[in-house]
């Protein structure tokens, strides 16, 4: 082999072998790219993660608290009413002592109701099937009515307690008038329940005609909250403190509820507190004047317990002590009535007689009540049926309609609210 023959080779090898070390340091280059990102990547992932999982921890702990609160809340008023039912029983008959119990269970119940009902509207928020409810009506008069509600308690304490509406409040506004009473009643409560006795609690509602929009603001002197506490109020199970929860009661979801019924609407919250000076709830929201409707007014008046019902009525009910009250209802209004405690008998009932209404619970045997309507409505479109219902979670109004029944009585059964219904189809 010629010297020029073996310098080429020795040329094309140390070509190749450079091209290799230079390929080698490319990939090299790439690959300690690659480690840095993976690094970098694996470094910003598991920050994440501690991230999250500390959020979870510390929302798992709220969540943990809350839950006791919970328990405590409804423990509190459910305490009440057995031990004080208790002593009714085991004691002889007293008058006056047995009214001051009756008081005490009756507001203890009240109270516990509205923990669950709390309770419900969180969950029907969270799960995105609230509905509102626009009607007409004289908010004026509402508001008044609710502020007088909250008096006695303000009078308790001491507290310069007054309500002032701008000038020329309109006599009606479409809005939906449940839901406004419910935040105004929680602003009110928390008001009163945080301001020290001698102090003030000043509601003020006003309406601005040209931008069609309602203000509403519950201003107090109480004991505020801290600046570091203020991002949290309105966030579910979370509370400002503790030691201010175990001093004051109340669930904690009043406040978030109140924010996502004020979005709900598409209002804007108000909020303002100096701790150690007080605090300012409230909202915008807009709102078009409208025209008072009487069809509407006669159906939420309260009826007289005196007032003469006709017709006879058929109620499907199957638990036992729902059906001694309902029964107990029906003979204080001398109201001519049958029972029957499954949906089949509901629909055997009402094929072989007349009745002029019917109550039917919704969770029976055999057939529930939606299931005995759609039955009933093939021979019979006439006849109201009006659901008896403890299931508030669901939209359950819209169901009801579409089985063929006309409206829906909640459970625990209201005297005024069952009497609201006898009266527009017995009277």
């Amino acid at each position: 082999m010629d010297e020029e023959k073996i310098k080429r080779i020795i040329n094309r090898e140390r070509l190749a072998r450079k091209e290799a070390e230079r390929l080698l340091e490319i990939k090299s280059s790439e690959l300690h790219c690659i480690n840095k990102n993976l690094e970098k990547t694996i470094s910003e992932r598991t920050e994440k993660l501690l991230t999250a999982l500390n959020e979870a921890k510390v929302l798992g702990q709220s969540k943990d608290d809350f839950l006791s609160n919970m328990s405590h809340e409804i423990r509190t008023p459910l305490n009440a009413i057995i031990g004080f039912v208790e002593i009714m029983i085991a004691n002889p008959y007293n008058e006056k002592d047995f009214f001051n119990y009756l008081n005490i269970i009756q507001s203890s119940s009240k109270n516990l109701l509205q923990i669950i009902n709390d309770i419900l509207d969180f969950s029907k928020l969270q799960s995105g099937k609230f509905q509102l409810s626009l009607v007409s009506v004289n908010l004026r008069e509402k508001l008044e009515n609710t502020f007088q509600i909250f008096s006695e308690q303000a009078k308790e304490k001491s507290l310069y307690y007054e309500i002032v509406f701008s000038d020329g409040f309109p006599s009606c506004l479409i809005l939906d008038e449940t839901r406004i009473i419910q935040i105004l009643s929680n602003f009110i409560s928390n008001a009163i329940k945080f301001t020290s006795p001698g102090l003030m609690v000043i509601i003020f509602v006003d309406y601005n005609p040209q931008k069609e929009i309602l203000t509403l603001k519950v201003e107090d002197t109480g004991i505020g909250i801290d600046p570091l506490a203020q991002n949290k109020i309105f966030k579910s199970f979370e509370q400002e403190d503790a030691s201010v929860t175990r001093e004051f009661g109340g669930t904690g979801l009043g406040l978030a509820i109140s924010k996502q019924l004020i979005e709900l609407m598409e209002g804007e919250l108000i909020f303002r507190s100096v701790k150690g000076e007080g605090s300012t709830f409230g909202f915008h929201i807009s709102a078009v004047e409208g025209t008072q409707n009487d069809t509407l007014e006669a159906k939420v008046s309260p009826v007289s317990e005196k007032q003469s019902y006709k017709g006879k009525v058929l109620i499907a009910e199957d638990n036992e002590m729902n059906i001694i009250l309902i029964e107990t209802l029906m003979e204080n209004l001398n109201i001519d009535f049958e029972l029957v405690v499954n949906g089949e008998l509901a629909v055997d009932a009402v094929k072989n007689k007349h009745y002029d209404l019917v109550l039917m619970d919704n969770q029976m045997p055999k057939l529930s009540g939606k299931e005995a309507t759609k039955l009933i409505r093939k021979f019979n479109t006439v006849i109201p049926i009006v659901a008896l219902s403890a299931n508030a979670i669901k939209s359950e109004q819209e169901e009801f309609i579409e089985a063929g029944m006309n409206a829906t009585l909640a459970k625990p059964i209201s005297f005024e609210k069952l009497q609201e219904q006898l009266a527009l189809y017995l009277l």
